[in-house]
C-alpha cells in the first residue's frame, strides 16, 4: 500500500489542464472566424444600404428600391439585383446571429477560465493538505526518536522545538512531498545529532508503506533482511507461499550522524 501523501511523478491534473488548453484554443479560433464573418456581413449590409440610398437620390421618378436592376446603377454600386429590403433583412439577421453566437462562445470561454481557476485552486488546496499531513507525520516520528534518545525532558523539549522550527523553513528541507519520509527523518536526525534505530523504525506502519511503495528512501534501503531463507531456497522449497516464510527482522547498515547539538 502506497503512502497517500506521496505525489505522483506525473503530477496531478495535467490531463484536465491540457484539455482546457485545447478547448481554449478552439474557442478562440471560432471567435476569430465569427468576427470575420460578422465584419463581412456588416460590409454587405452597408453596401446594400448605399445601393438603396443611391436609388432614393434619383428622385420621385426613380425606380423603387425593390425593383432596382443593373440598368439603374453603375456596376460598382450593384450589390443586389432584386428586392433590396429583403436582402438587407437577411444579411442583418445573419449578422445578428453571428454576434449572438460570438456572445455564447465568450460565455463558454469565461466558464472555461473559471473552471480552470477552480481546478488550480483545488489542486493547491489539496497539495497544502498533503504537505500539512506529511509535516505532521514527520513531526510525530521525530518526537518518538527524541523520546528514545533524549537524556531528560528539557533536552527533549529543546530538540523537538528545533525540529519544528526546521520543518517550518522550506529552504532547509525543501519539498517534503518530493522526498521519501525516511530521508527527511534521517536529515533532521542528522542535523539534531540523533542516531535513530532504523531497525525499529522499519517495523512501523509508515516505513512498511514506504517500502511497499517501491520508492523507499536510502535509510530503509540500507537495511538488509536477516533470519530469512535466501530467495532461491524459498522458491525451490515453496516457502514463499503465504504464511510460509518465517518472521523477518531488520538490521541497519551504518548511517553517519552529526554530533548532537549542545544545549544553550
Amino acid at each position: 500500500m502506497s503512502d497517500p501523501t506521496t505525489v505522483s511523478p506525473q503530477g496531478d491534473g495535467q490531463a484536465p489542464a491540457r484539455t482546457a488548453e485545447r478547448a481554449r484554443g478552439l474557442i478562440e479560433r471560432q471567435l476569430w472566424v465569427l468576427g470575420r464573418l460578422g465584419e463581412v456581413g456588416l460590409n454587405v449590409a452597408l453596401a446594400i444600404e448605399r445601393q438603396a440610398m443611391a436609388a432614393a437620390d434619383d428622385g420621385p421618378g426613380a425606380a423603387a428600391p425593390e425593383a432596382v436592376g443593373p440598368e439603374h446603377f453603375p456596376e460598382r454600386l450593384q450589390v443586389v439585383h432584386g428586392d433590396l429590403a429583403l436582402a438587407y433583412a437577411r444579411v442583418s439577421r445573419a449578422v445578428r446571429l453571428t454576434l449572438a453566437l460570438q456572445a455564447r462562445l465568450v460565455q463558454d470561454l469565461q466558464a472555461l477560465d473559471e473552471g480552470e481557476a477552480r481546478r488550480q485552486a483545488k489542486q493547491r488546496s489539496d497539495r497544502q493538505a498533503r504537505e500539512a499531513a506529511r509535516k505532521a507525520q514527520v513531526e510525530r516520528i521525530v518526537e518518538r526518536v527524541i523520546q528514545a534518545e533524549a537524556a531528560d525532558d528539557a533536552e527533549g523539549d529543546r530538540l523537538a522545538k528545533e525540529a519544528y522550527e526546521r520543518l517550518d523553513e522550506h529552504d532547509i528541507y525543501g519539498d517534503l512531498l518530493g522526498r521519501p519520509v525516511s530521508e527527511v527523518i534521517a536529515r533532521i536526525c542528522r542535523d539534531l545529532g540523533l542516531a535513530p534505530d532504523w531497525s525499529r523504525l522499519a517495523e512501523e506502519a509508515w516505513a512498511q508503506q514506504e517500502i511497499d511503495s517501491g520508492v523507499a528512501g536510502a535509510p530503509l534501503m540500507a537495511l538488509r533482511w536477516v533470519d530469512s531463507p535466501p530467495l532461491e531456497a524459498a522458491l525451490a522449497t515453496g516457502s514463499w507461499a503465504a504464511g510460509a516464510l518465517p518472521a523477518q527482522s531488520w538490521a541497519a547498515g551504518p548511517l553517519p550522524t552529526a554530533p548532537r547539538a549542545a544545549s544553550p
